[in-house]
């Protein structure tokens, strides 16, 4: 007579776990690229920071000694673009904008000055 074969079913995941574990993949993998990328938009180069802090120091010095001549940024790779403009009596708009080597703008800063006689 025939002989019967049992036949054992193998154990293996459904094509829904699957494509679930996919899309868990996915969401995960966006999630972790729009933090990395808002880490780098929030991220200032050492050299930005650094370029603002002696652009606020020569505003402070400008501010001082009254006279716009004086503006040393203490940065060799720096270049500083100074303006003022009179903002009414005993006041003046003082605009310092800090350049790289490519001429790309790395700081600026924008102040009123009230002159104090």
């Amino acid at each position: 007579m025939a002989e019967m074969i049992k036949v054992s079913r193998l154990k293996a995941d459904s094509l829904l776990e699957v494509i679930v574990a996919a899309v868990l993949v996915v969401i995960i993998f966006g999630i972790a690229m729009m933090v990395q990328a808002n880490v780098m938009r929030a991220s200032r180069p050492v050299k930005k920071v650094r370029a603002a802090a002696c652009l606020r120091a020569a505003a402070s010095r400008i501010e001082r000694q009254q006279d716009t001549l004086q503006v040393d940024p203490g940065m060799t790779d720096l270049s500083v673009r100074c303006s003022m403009s009179p903002a009414g009596v005993g006041a003046a708009r003082l605009k310092l904008i800090a350049l790289g080597p490519r001429n790309d703008t790395l700081a600026m800063v924008d102040k009123i000055i009230l002159w104090h006689e």
